[in-house]
């Protein structure tokens, strides 16, 4: 099941010339006393290129549209170049809006 957050960071990626594929996308409901979201992580790949890794080091910054939830936080836990195929993980937030 591809979800809003998936399909907001393929399209961003894709707009910026970065399409990547996803290989997981394991979700965590989260909640505190005011909020409840879910945490997000998404492991996936892409034939390495600088347009990759331009969009890749603007992720904490992206300004996504999420129906229905916010994006509070997304960060690069982890890159690496196997080849030509980049290797990466992005941890997330969403909070329910």
């Amino acid at each position: 099941m591809t979800t809003r957050l998936e399909r907001a960071l393929t399209r961003s990626a894709a707009a910026a010339g970065a399409p990547f594929a996803v290989e997981r996308h394991d979700i965590v409901e989260w909640r505190s006393a005011t909020f409840a979201g879910d945490r997000h992580r998404l492991v996936a790949s892409a034939a390495s290129s600088e347009r990759l890794d331009r969009w890749l080091a603007r992720v904490g910054t992206l300004e996504l549209a999420v129906p229905g939830q916010v994006v509070a936080d997304l960060t690069i836990v982890g890159c690496e170049r196997v080849g030509d195929v980049t290797h990466f993980r992005i941890d997330g937030l969403t909070v329910v809006t």
